[in-house]
Order: C-alpha cells, then sequence, then structure tokens
C-alpha cells in the first residue's frame, strides 16, 4: 500500500496501520546483552539496529520505532550515558529514517523514566518535563515522523510527557499507550478506561495498551471498556506472558495466534496493530498477511471512512461513577482537636514516647496519663526510631488514645510498608479513630540492631503526603473512590538544620504542595536555623504552622552522640561547651533542661507549637522543659 505523504494524514482518513515489533528482546537476541544499554547501540552498534530495523520492514511493519524507550538521562546516567541523551536519540531516528524512506514512518519511542516522580518520589514534575523534552528533541532534530509514549504504568507522569512533546515537537503527531493488568488495571490500580480518557483530554492523537499482557487480556478489556470503539486506537500486546524454560524467558505466543488477533483487533475499530515483548519479524510478517487480506475484503471506503473522534466513553456505571467521585474533604480545623488548635492560631505542645521495646504497655499509659493531667495536648508516638524494632506505633497510639483518653501524634514512616501496606494502614487508622499523622520517609535499617533487615521505600515522605492527601479526598492510589473520605491531619517533618538547605527546602515545599497541613523540626539546638527557616516560609509565602522540636541533652556524653550519630542533628560548639563543664551528671541534667527551657522561651510565638522528648521516658523532665 501507498503510505500518505504524512501520518497527520493518516490519522485523519483513519487508516490502519501495522507497527513493528519488540527491540530491546530483539536485541538481546542478536548479541546485546542485559548489562549493556540497549539504547547506546545507536552509537556503539548502529549496524545491529540497523539491521532490525530492516528485518521489521521487509516483514511488513509500516511504522518502524526508534531504538530510544529507556533514552532518558535518569535511565542513562545508570550507563553514565545521560550528557549524550540527545546524540543518543538524534541517532535512534536518523537509524530508523534510513532504513523507512518513503515505505514506513518513524515513531520515536518515549519509554517512562524508571524514577519515581511527584506524587511517589523526590523527582518534581518540572524535571519529569524536561527529561522528556530533552529526549523528545533529539528524536524530533533526527527525523521522527511521530512521538509514540509507551508503557506508562502512571498517568501523572504520562502527563507531563505529553506535556513536554506538546512543548518541544508540537508539530508532530502524539500517540500515548499505558500498560495494564489482565484486570484492566494500571500497575498504580488506575481503571484502564479512566486512565485513557484523562489522556485523550490532554491532547493526544491516538491513545492505547501496550505491553504486560498478551493480546486477549487487552482483547477483552477494549470488548468491555470500549464496546463501541469510536477513538484513534494502537494495540501492541506481548506475545503472551514468558515462561521460563532452560533458565531463559520465552514468550510463548506463535505468529500465527497474533495474526489471528490482528483480525480480531481491525474488526473492533482498532486503527494501529503492533507488537511489543517477545515479538519478532516473523510475527509482524504473520501480522502483516492479516492487514493484507483485511485490505483486500474491504473497500478504500470502508477501510478509511470511520467516525471521528468521540470522546465519549462507554464504560460502566462504577466508572463513570469513579470520573466525578472527588468528595469534599474534611475541613482541617475538624479532623482533631490538635488540628482545631492550629487552625486557630493556638499554640500545641506533645511529648514524645518511644513505643515499649517489649509487649508491656503499663509504662507509656502511665506516663501518657501524667502528661494528659499536666495539660499536654498529644502523645508523640515514634515509628520504629533509628531503625529499632519496637511495640507497632499504631497500636500503641490506638492503646493511648482509648486508655488515656489522649490525642496521639503516630509518626508514620515509609521504610517498612509497600503502596498497599500503607494505604491499608492509613484507611484502618482512620477507621479506629486515629487523625494526627507525621508522616516521615524513615531511618534506614542498617541504622538499627537489624543492619541486614529490608527497607521498602517504595515511596518516600513526599509521596506518602500525596497518598493521604488523595484519601483524605475519597479515592486511592488508582483514583478510585473510597466512599467516606479520610480526615487525617497531615504533619510532615522538616530539618532547619539539613547540610543542604535549599535541598531541604525545596523538598519541604512538595511536601506542602502535596497536602502537608503543618510541620514538626527535627530536634533544634541552634535556633539560628530555626529562624532561617522561618524566614525562609515567610517569603516563599508557605503557610503551614511550624512547631518546633526540643530535645533536652542529659550529658556531654549524650550530647556527642546526639551530635555524631542522629541524623539531621546539629548541636553549636557553644552548646557543645556548655554540655562539657558540669563536673557530675545532675549538674549536667540541670543544663541540658535549662537550654532546652531557654529556647522554648525565646521561640515563644514565632512557632506555634512545641515538640518536646523525654529523655529514657522520664517524663518529669520534658514537662519542666515546657515549664509545667
Amino acid at each position: 500500500m501507498e503510505l500518505p505523504k504524512s501520518f497527520q494524514e493518516v490519522l485523519s482518513r483513519k487508516i490502519p496501520l501495522l507497527f513493528d515489533g519488540a527491540t530491546g528482546t530483539e536485541l538481546y537476541n542478536r548479541g546485546i546483552f542485559i548489562n549493556r544499554c540497549f539504547e547506546d547501540a545507536n552509537l556503539s552498534s548502529p549496524s545491529i539496529v540497523l539491521e532490525l530495523h530492516r528485518d521489521y520492514l521487509k516483514a511488513g511493519a509500516e511504522v518502524l520505532s526508534t531504538n530510544s524507550w529507556g533514552a532518558n538521562r535518569f535511565k542513562l546516567a545508570k550507563h553514565n550515558l545521560q550528557d549524550q541523551t540527545v546524540q543518543i536519540n538524534r541517532a535512534a531516528a536518523r537509524l530508523a529514517k534510513e532504513v523507512a524512506g518513503t515505505e514506513a514512518y518513524v515513531a520515536g519511542s518515549v519509554g517512562p523514566l524508571g524514577v519515581r516522580i511527584e506524587p511517589w518520589g523526590p523527582t518534581s514534575f518540572q524535571e519529569a518535563r524536561e527529561a522528556f523534552a530533552e529526549q523528545i528533541r533529539g528524536l524530533k532534530e533526527g527525523g521522527a515522523d511521530l512521538i509514540c509514549l509507551e508503557t506508562f504504568g502512571d498517568i501523572s507522569e504520562l502527563q507531563q510527557a505529553i506535556q513536554a512533546a506538546k512543548q518541544e515537537a508540537p508539530e508532530l503527531p502524539l500517540i500515548a499507550q499505558i500498560t495494564v493488568s489482565a484486570e484492566g488495571q494500571t500497575p498504580v490500580g488506575t481503571p484502564a478506561e479512566w486512565a485513557l480518557k484523562k489522556v485523550l483530554e490532554w491532547g493526544v492523537d491516538a491513545v492505547g495498551f501496550n505491553c504486560s499482557v498478551g493480546p486477549q487480556p487487552l482483547m477483552t478489556q477494549i470488548q468491555k471498556s470500549f464496546p463501541d470503539l469510536n477513538i484513534p486506537f494502537i494495540v501492541q500486546p506481548n506475545a503472551g506472558l514468558p515462561k521460563e524454560i532452560d533458565g531463559r524467558l520465552i514468550y510463548m505466543c506463535t505468529p500465527e495466534y497474533m495474526a489471528e488477533f490482528t483480525k480480531h483487533f481491525l474488526q473492533i475499530g482498532v486503527q494501529f496493530v503492533g507488537g511489543c515483548c517477545g515479538t519478532s519479524p516473523e510475527h509482524i510478517k504473520a501480522m502483516s498477511q492479516t492487514f493484507r487480506h483485511q485490505r483486500a475484503m474491504n473497500s478504500a471506503a470502508e477501510v478509511v471512512q470511520r467516525p471521528r473522534v468521540s470522546m465519549e466513553f462507554a464504560g460502566t456505571e462504577e466508572t463513570k461513577t469513579q470520573n466525578n467521585a472527588h468528595c469534599v474533604p474534611v475541613p482541617f480545623e475538624q479532623k482533631s482537636r490538635w488540628s482545631w488548635k492550629l487552625a486557630h492560631g493556638q499554640q500545641v505542645t506533645s511529648v514524645e514516647l518511644l513505643p515499649p521495646a517489649s509487649v508491656v504497655p503499663t509504662k507509656i499509659l502511665d506516663s501518657s496519663s501524667r502528661l494528659k493531667d499536666a495539660g499536654i495536648d498529644a502523645i508523640n508516638i515514634p515509628d520504629g526510631p533509628r531503625a529499632s524494632a519496637r511495640m507497632s506505633a499504631i497500636l500503641t497510639a490506638v492503646m493511648i488514645e482509648q486508655k488515656v483518653g489522649i490525642e496521639t501524634v503516630l509518626h508514620y514512616t515509609c521504610r517498612d510498608r509497600n503502596l498497599l501496606g500503607m494505604q491499608s494502614d492509613m484507611l484502618g487508622a482512620h477507621a479506629i479513630g486515629l487523625r494526627n499523622m507525621l508522616l516521615v520517609t524513615g531511618d534506614p535499617p542498617k541504622m538499627g540492631s537489624y543492619p541486614n533487615a529490608t527497607g521498602v521505600f517504595d515511596i518516600d515522605a513526599i509521596g506518602l503526603t500525596n497518598m493521604v492527601s488523595r484519601l483524605n479526598s475519597g479515592i486511592d492510589l488508582g483514583s478510585r473512590p473510597i466512599g467516606e473520605p479520610t480526615s487525617l491531619s497531615v504533619g510532615v517533618g522538616v530539618n532547619p538544620v539539613h547540610r543542604d538547605f535549599d535541598y531541604e527546602m525545596k523538598r519541604f515545599a512538595y511536601k506542602v504542595e502535596a497536602g502537608a497541613e503543618w510541620a514538626i523540626t527535627q530536634p533544634v539546638f541552634d535556633l539560628r536555623a530555626l529562624y532561617r527557616l522561618l524566614e525562609y516560609i515567610e517569603k516563599h509565602n508557605i503557610k503551614i504552622p511550624i512547631i518546633a522540636g526540643i530535645w533536652p541533652l542529659m550529658s556531654f556524653r549524650n550530647a556527642q552522640f546526639m551530635h555524631n550519630e542522629v541524623p539531621g542533628v546539629f548541636i553549636p560548639d557553644e552548646i557543645m561547651k556548655r554540655m562539657a563543664a558540669p563536673k557530675n551528671p545532675e549538674d549536667a541534667r540541670k543544663v541540658g533542661i535549662e537550654i532546652a527551657r531557654g529556647m522554648v522561651e525565646e521561640l515563644g510565638s514565632s512557632v506555634q507549637g512545641f515538640q518536646v522528648s523525654a529523655p529514657f521516658g522520664k517524663v518529669e523532665l520534658a514537662l519542666e522543659v515546657l515549664g509545667h
């Protein structure tokens, strides 16, 4: 078939085209092993890449995908190739263009960055857009006819790629593909129909599925969610699910099987069909025969006269409900007594008590009762501080609230739980009545008693804050409604003495953007650093309450340990000298209390509260610091 001069004409005339198949698995089969960077082959082994493109063209592919799926600076940095990002992508497009000539189009392949971005990680949306833009710039310079965004599991990341493509190559047609499970959900649980609807709203020329599963699950998903397909659609399934045979992963779908499903895809209105992992030139050759048969069986008018794009999706009633399911969040002041005081500008006080390292909670319950009687607002419950194994912080908080009747501030870390566990814990915490959450990344296991334990860290504190904010809006990780929204009061940590203040402030701003409602500082011994933080947030209009962390020192040795072995703590020389002066433990304790109390008095109303640690569980020392 003679191709139109531009891919834009293909889109406007609704002409079905056959894309090529796998790149990575084929390059591996041709001698580029997994310890190498596949995309570097554009520069180091161009003959292998050219051979692959020629084999796909000879097999009947009408769109050749560039060898650039992972050619972004984050993935290339693993091979120390990040400075060659544009060069590698430019070469990828030129190699494909050299083979395609006028017989095929060249799709600039762009995959996920391979790093966690907002809301699940430290990479910002802007940084993601810049990385995608850099890659797309190279593909455009190399002569790509269109941009194909492939295998995205997080539509927030896909949105950044779309924006980058519109910025760098607005004249090139844009295709976006998500990856879904056999159940029709992205890796983070977003329903396929909802994800594709959002992608179309962001402005692309075609949408669809690729990778993860074989043709049958994708056919089922299309028929279930889009029974009357009236949008430009693309499908590039794997050659089934791989099976391990003699130590190798083998994709089991035969070329004939892929060809049969190609016929079904075309019959239901899919415009573009190709292959992903495990598909070879042999598969594409069989699929090409199906294309030729379908074209012979249909007149040109039948082939090209499909209705223009409609943004309406059939979907299910449940899906339609999901699309509008953003519950009204509970106002901050109504979430807890703690939140009420912060919302009304009143100072709060809390004392940190460690969960017991045993099954006996008597001491912490008695201490909590004493603090309640003294008028303290809340008990802070650390979550495995310094990677120690203690009683569950959640269950400790529940016992204190139910048996003592004082609110808790639950520290919750990302160290020990994956995304599923964290979401489950937050739902359960709300259901049992816990409200105040201090969301932190957590100390790595190597710091604790079990250095060989595994740290999970699916996300960091920024991602966790985003997760809880979603739950507070009535939606889960996959944007599915949870019914009644949670009403969790969202707190985060901030370190005024971080060795890279600008980096810490950048992360703090991300936390606030993600939904943080208040913050507690690391233990502060240098008030100049705390005032610097307060000046920064005022200058940058970051309006959330700041609660100062105060830690009364007990001895010079204690001060040395805090300064040298506790992450995020800095003790100025003048305080170290004051702690070194006393000749006996009692005098040292008095100096430590005097220093801490002096900081509370000097800060006064500059902060909206204080979190005071109780050294060795001695609540009377914390009360003395607070003047009780």
